[in-house]
């Protein structure tokens, strides 16, 4: 085989995190060995009390492997490490802080100790267990402040201190101070409700599906957000990377839980994208639309190296990296995420990029400029190339005229999209996430659980 083909990595750490119990006879016998029963609630806001967060999203993604090679949550010197140096105790790299937090009044009611088997569930039924290895305090504040950096710590891309305007900062503030480390295990596999049942693609069932479709490159384009022809053409560009022939897929992961107020609502984002190879812009033959569960933290550097372990995970060989990656706000440098693929961000923990350093990744990082629309070319440019003035394509633009009921221009958004926007539009009454969308997610949330 040449030595310029690209082969699919292995995942993160060396093997796939895969902690699921299917058979319910065994599953039971678990469950019954539980010492306490807890039901699995959303973080909510430390001072609205709105959901930000539910820790069910993130045991699923632990244990199906999309954030291997964690496999529960964090220890106090695990969480330390992370925080300190952006890594696992057994050396591999990783961005955030991840545990199971509970007030005090709730672990008085417990009773739990070190070496407890705790039962949770999810809707009213057994979800998962957890087995406790540890029990410890935190500073919700004072975590949430370490998690993201500031400009004293970080000066190479953290411009503004992080304050409660930001969302993944409530997030941390929002937890709980009480920590139950220790790991995961499903043992009643929930089932994806529609639409998204049919984009779960976790990290086994991905690479079975790029092995299957003969794609041994394929690169991830990460998304919160509906896909405007910018996005489109970002892509199809993007995909021309590989080795000796561009990218085979094209992989489009979507985020899927808490939105920030304005993001559009996750069954249009994950249709949406869906509508781009089922009309043709990109032939479905080489794109496939994916999900993962998790409430984004908006960490731009941090945020973009999770995403890194979690496609890596599923089998990608390239990722695409846009400006402000996965931000929100002034808080960092809007090239951030570029600044750690190419250079590192050595006060973040990275001396050079995260695939150049020990216990790295292996995905390739594929950094990429701007798409827009130029009428002397009349078609999309990309800002590296095109050297004429150009129509900037700002998300807050376009949610602005879909706000005003008015349908972009087909240069700028598909039409075949935009009525997907119109579709869930109608069906919950607005065109973006807002409270009352926040609040029944978390209610109603994206999966059901059958009885043990």
């Amino acid at each position: 085989m040449s030595s310029l083909l690209i082969e699919r990595p292995l995942p993160h750490g060396g093997r796939l995190v895969e902690r699921v119990i299917e058979d319910k006879r065994v599953a039971r016998k678990i469950w019954k060995s539980c010492n306490a029963v807890y039901e699995i609630k959303p973080t909510l806001h430390y001072e609205t009390g709105v959901p930000v967060r539910n820790v069910y999203r993130e045991i699923m993604s632990i244990c199906y492997g999309f954030f291997s090679p964690v496999e529960g949550s964090m220890k106090q010197a695990e969480v330390e490490r992370v925080l300190k140096e952006r890594r696992l105790l057994n050396e591999w790299i990783f961005p955030y802080p991840l545990i199971f937090d509970i007030s005090k009044d709730d672990l008085n009611k417990l009773g739990v100790e070190v070496g407890d088997r705790l039962g949770l569930t999810l809707k009213g039924k057994p979800f998962a267990i957890l087995d406790i290895e540890e029990i410890y305090e935190i500073d919700p504040e004072e975590l949430a402040y370490k998690t993201f950096g500031d400009p004293e710590t970080n000066p190479e891309v953290v411009q503004q201190k992080f304050d409660k305007k930001h969302p993944g900062w409530v997030i941390y503030r929002s937890h709980q101070p009480y920590v139950l480390a220790g790991k995961y295990t499903i043992i009643n596999p929930p089932k994806l409700k529609p639409p998204f049942d049919r984009f779960w693609f976790p990290p086994r069932k991905s690479r079975e599906e790029f092995e299957k479709r003969g794609w041994r490159t394929v690169i991830n384009h990460q998304t919160r957000n509906v896909p405007h022809v910018g996005h489109e053409f970002l892509m199809k560009c993007a995909a021309f990377t590989g080795d000796v022939e561009p990218c085979h897929g094209i992989l489009v992961n979507a985020v899927i839980g808490v939105k920030r107020r304005g993001d559009y609502p996750d069954e249009a984002i994950v249709e949406a994208h869906e509508a781009v190879n089922k009309y043709g812009y990109i032939k479905p033959e080489r794109h496939l639309v994916s999900i993962v569960l998790w409430d984004m933290r908006y960490g731009n550097p941090l945020e973009s190296l999770l995403h890194g372990i979690i496609r890596q995970n599923m089998g990608c060989t390239h990722h695409m990296f846009g400006r402000d990656h996965a931000a929100v706000g002034e808080y960092y440098d809007k090239f951030a995420t570029q600044i750690l693929w190419t250079k590192g961000i050595p006060s973040f923990g990275f001396p050079a990029p995260p695939t150049d350093v020990p216990y790295g990744l292996k995905i390739r990082p594929q950094n990429m400029r701007e798409f827009s629309y130029c009428p002397t070319c009349k078609e999309m440019a990309y800002s590296e190339t095109c050297g004429h003035k150009r129509e900037k394509l700002s998300g807050s633009f376009l949610r602005g005229m879909v706000a005003e009921g008015v349908q972009p221009p087909s240069i700028i958004m598909r039409p075949e999209v935009y009525k997907v926007v119109v579709k869930w539009w109608k069906h919950f009454g607005y065109p973006f996430c807002n409270e009352k969308y926040v609040i029944n997610k978390e209610k109603e949330l994206e999966v059901d659980l059958e009885d043990l």
